[in-house]
């Protein structure tokens, strides 16, 4: 489904061309979009216009060339099944993926590699073989559809939530979606009614109840415009949880001041604050990414406000999740001019073998007592 008209899109050049410094910088992001490719909506184009903090999120930059980061900083640790579309990384879940494209490229996205590579999409026939092999995980019992973005393929996506609901093992499902920041007119009253009838309580046995829960994605204040608020109500009034993950951003978000803003607007409006995740190391993100200790100062300041307001800090090696705490102390590893975090994880390493199917991802080895230990590539604040 196509949801922008070619008419309807504002001249990507021309926008570039507008915010950038000098024509020295014009010249080298011209070289960046032959890496890293831009896009974005109509609706974001006007709200370049009135933030800085969404145009950085969204529009190249010249610094991207410069970089110590990876192609696929988080992807190393999952195991793609045979089956196209279907990652799992952790015991009690898998991942799915029926549309791997965007309708807006966040500069940062770890998932450069796949997003913005005209990766084909699932068909209707791999939706059914990933559905099959999930049915016979009995350890999974949530199933997170990400992208890409999930809602560019409303059919697919519909087939696929249908199938799932039936399975018996899978009791909690999630949508990962930055669409109601990029594209909050797709937010219709039967669409949100539709995605409400997936919420299955049973009140005479709550074992069999089921859920749909929606992964969003807001990183600054500016982003809750009305357009965006209106559409996210619409879904929290039917009843369906939203869940906010804020990436930490240099230049963006990285005070306390806008961070915590930021928390009390989506409490106020329903919104639970999820996560807030370090910038993962992924190529051309480097002048995005704090270090995790200024992550730490913030998240330290959080704790002394309302809980209600208050997400879960973490970083992400390859190996998994690593949550911070307001006593956390990082041990540092430094190889040329490079900081690296070592880091102990809560992961087994032999049931990571397992779950993936893969030995340990790179810069990660076994500790003596069987967990993974690995680096994890530090920002800079200067």
């Amino acid at each position: 489904m196509e949801i922008l008209e070619k008419k309807d899109k504002k001249d990507i050049d021309q926008i570039i061309n507008h915010f950038a410094e000098n024509e020295e910088d014009i010249e080298i992001i011209k070289q960046v979009k032959k890496v890293y490719p831009v896009k974005y909506t109509s609706f974001l184009a006007e709200l370049f216009l009135k933030s800085e903090a969404i145009r950085k999120q969204f529009l190249p930059s010249p610094l991207e060339l410069k970089t110590n980061g990876t192609p696929t900083p988080f992807e190393e640790g999952k195991k793609a099944s045979k089956t196209y579309g279907l990652e799992r990384l952790y015991r009690d879940r898998v991942l799915i993926t029926p549309h791997f494209d965007c309708p807006a490229y966040c500069r940062f996205c770890y998932k450069k590699s796949r997003v913005m590579r005209n990766k084909p999409s699932m068909t209707f026939e791999e939706i059914n073989a990933v559905v099959s092999e999930v049915s016979k995980m009995k350890e999974v019992r949530g199933a997170l559809i990400t992208g890409g973005e999930p809602f560019l393929d409303q059919d697919k996506l519909f087939y696929l939530l249908d199938k799932l609901i039936e399975l018996n093992n899978i009791k909690e499902i999630r949508i990962g979606t930055r669409t109601l920041l990029t594209m909050p007119e797709i937010y219709t009253e039967d669409l949100c009614f539709k995605l409400s009838t997936y919420n299955q309580i049973n009140s005479s046995d709550p074992e069999k109840s089921k859920y749909l829960a929606i992964n969003v994605h807001f990183n600054h204040p500016d982003e809750l415009v009305p357009e965006v608020i209106q559409a996210c109500n619409k879904l929290t009034s039917r009843g369906i949880i939203l869940r906010n993950q804020t990436v930490l951003l240099k230049g963006i978000n990285d005070n306390i001041a806008t961070m915590s803003r930021l928390f009390q607007l989506l409490i106020r409006n329903n919104i639970i604050p999820y996560y807030m995740n370090h910038c993962m190391p992924v190529e051309g993100s480097d002048h995005l990414r704090t270090s995790v200790q200024k992550g730490l100062d913030i998240y330290k300041f959080l704790c002394t406000e309302s809980s209600t307001a208050i997400p879960h800090y973490v970083y992400a090696p390859s190996g998994g999740k690593v949550h911070v705490g307001p006593d956390t102390k990082f041990e540092y590893v430094h190889d040329k001019h490079i900081r690296y975090i070592k880091v102990k994880t809560l992961y087994k390493a032999e049931e990571f073998k397992k779950i993936a199917k893969k030995e340990l991802p790179p810069m990660h080895e076994v500790t003596e007592d069987g967990y993974i230990q690995g680096l994890y590539i530090d920002g800079k604040d200067e």
